[in-house]
């Protein structure tokens, strides 16, 4: 190869690699930007919308979704904080997709109602989940699927942010839903 050729074939390849890997992309006809690497600042735009995200590119989200949740284990739990140093529910499920760039509802029961629904034999990694409570059917309470029956909440009884089991007593009787927001299409804020 050339000089020439072997500067462009390589500034080409950086190109490429920094668009692949930053989301970096121009918009399509709608105006928004959907590729399937971007994230960051993304924001969900349409509850009903197909999924546009790439199984394994979910993956990757879902996994810096566990990440960040597990990095604020033992954080107090304080009704109606907003972080950093004390989470109630859903405060803290808002921060830790904020850092993934997907801006959600701050109350659980608005969180509710975003995303795909999901059945308990469903959940993956990363998908919000749902519970009522002894004195309400209303939703009061919300939490962050892992996996293999676990997630991870701010709890107003263990007084932190903790890891608890689906299918405890209380947990299985209160669970409610699910809701997948990370195959959601985006659009820059």
């Amino acid at each position: 190869m050339k000089k020439t050729q072997k500067i462009l074939f390589s500034s080409l390849s950086f190109f490429s690699l920094t668009i692949l890997y930053t989301g970096c992309s121009a918009k399509n006809a709608e105006g928004n930007y959907q590729s399937a690497y971007s994230y960051y600042p993304f924001h969900y735009y349409n509850q009903t919308s197909s999924p546009s995200v790439l199984p394994h590119y979910n993956n990757h989200i879902n996994n810096n979704i566990e990440k960040i949740a597990r990095s604020l284990l033992g954080t107090d739990y304080q009704y109606g904080a907003n972080g950093p140093h004390h989470y109630d529910c859903s405060s803290f499920t808002k921060y830790v997709f904020s850092q993934q760039g997907i801006t959600i509802p701050r109350i659980s029961q608005d969180q509710a109602r975003i995303g795909q629904l999901v059945r308990s034999e469903n959940l993956q990694k990363g998908d919000l989940i749902f519970f009522d409570s002894k004195q309400s059917s209303k939703i009061s309470h919300v939490g962050i699927y892992l996996e293999k029956g676990y997630f991870i909440h701010a709890s107003s009884s263990k007084d932190q942010v903790t890891i608890s089991n689906l299918n405890a007593n209380y947990y299985r009787q209160h669970f409610k839903w699910g809701r997948r927001i990370t195959n959601l299409n985006y659009t820059k804020k």
